[in-house]
């Protein structure tokens, strides 16, 4: 039965098995432009989720005449991307030089990052006997991008809260590590009159950063998102809503043949919507939500706050 593992920058594990091969090993086999269309989305899916989570569970404070209005959340936050077929391979036409001439080749459905195991064969377009070149495979084929991120929030102050994530130097067995540093600061309109509904507005700013199994960073990554939000508390549970504009982008440096390799990419993530609920008993908050953007994912998120 074939290995199975969450590719989230290849960083946290979904199941006991973890393959041999390291995604900054397989990178340093082909060239840029084969490692663009190679990567790009796991660039989309893992952007997608890092800009996931910082709506729901911990909920803006309402109206308080008190400025300082103590709140406290810790949790866990699981984000999914849903990825498609056409996510799974593609094709390229790129040239190699053997010996002082230059070989053109040609790759169809060739796997990315999330494509088969199976390493692609690119064939000679201009030789006189057609020759063959072996490429890479996918790492896992999957069409789910998950991710694990443990989250605090802190407030608030004059309607204002912190919320914070962080994942030091987290080591992942062959693949290497991995660490994770974010922030997201909101501010709650409805602090200063009381509203039907709470409108906030929130800012968040993450660093990523993935090293191979020998401790050399290839990918280098910051996103940023903001967001309107609009909620709603009916007793024991708090409906929610928002519209987000965000960006992630991706520094990736490897060597290729002894030839440093460095190319900055971008998630297709821009802007996306979202519908979800909060559950509350007592100290314990559960909540889920939908968004809709570049590529549907979701988000479910188990804390406890005051």
């Amino acid at each position: 039965m074939k290995k199975l593992t969450v590719i989230v920058a290849l960083s946290i594990i979904f199941s006991s098995n973890i393959f041999s091969q390291d995604l900054g090993g397989l990178l340093t086999k082909v060239g840029a432009d084969y490692a663009q269309q190679y990567l790009k989305p796991f660039t989309t899916g893992l952007g997608t989720n890092l800009n996931s989570g910082f709506i729901g569970g911990f909920n803006p404070g309402g109206y308080s005449k008190i400025p300082v209005w103590p709140h406290f959340y810790v949790g866990v936050k699981f984000c999914g991307v849903v990825m498609q077929d056409a996510d799974k391979t593609f094709d390229l036409s790129f040239s190699t030089t053997q010996n002082g001439q230059t070989v053109n080749w040609v790759v169809r459905n060739a796997p990315t990052v999330f494509g088969s195991t199976t390493p692609a064969v690119a064939y000679s377009a201009n030789l006189p006997m057609q020759q063959t070149l072996t490429m890479i495979g996918g790492v896992e084929e999957s069409k789910f991008v998950p991710l694990f991120i443990p989250q605090i929030g802190i407030g608030t102050i004059f309607g204002t809260d912190l919320t914070v994530r962080a994942l030091p130097g987290f080591d992942v067995g062959n693949y290497g590590s991995f660490k994770l540093l974010g922030f997201g600061l909101r501010h709650n309109i409805g602090a200063y009159a009381k509203m039907p509904f709470d409108i906030s507005v929130q800012f968040g700013y993450q660093t990523f950063g993935i090293k191979d199994k020998y401790y050399t960073k290839f990918i280098d990554a910051n996103s940023y998102f903001v967001n309107l939000q609009l909620s709603k508390k009916l007793a024991i549970v708090t409906l929610y809503g928002g519209a987000q504009y965000e960006n992630y982008s991706v520094d990736v440096n490897y060597n290729f043949g002894g030839i440093p390799i460095s190319f900055n990419q971008k998630g297709d993530n821009s802007f996306r919507g979202i519908l979800g609920a909060t559950l509350s008993v007592g100290p314990l908050n559960v909540n889920a939500d939908l968004n809709y953007g570049s590529k549907f994912a979701f988000t479910a998120g188990f804390g406890l706050g005051m």
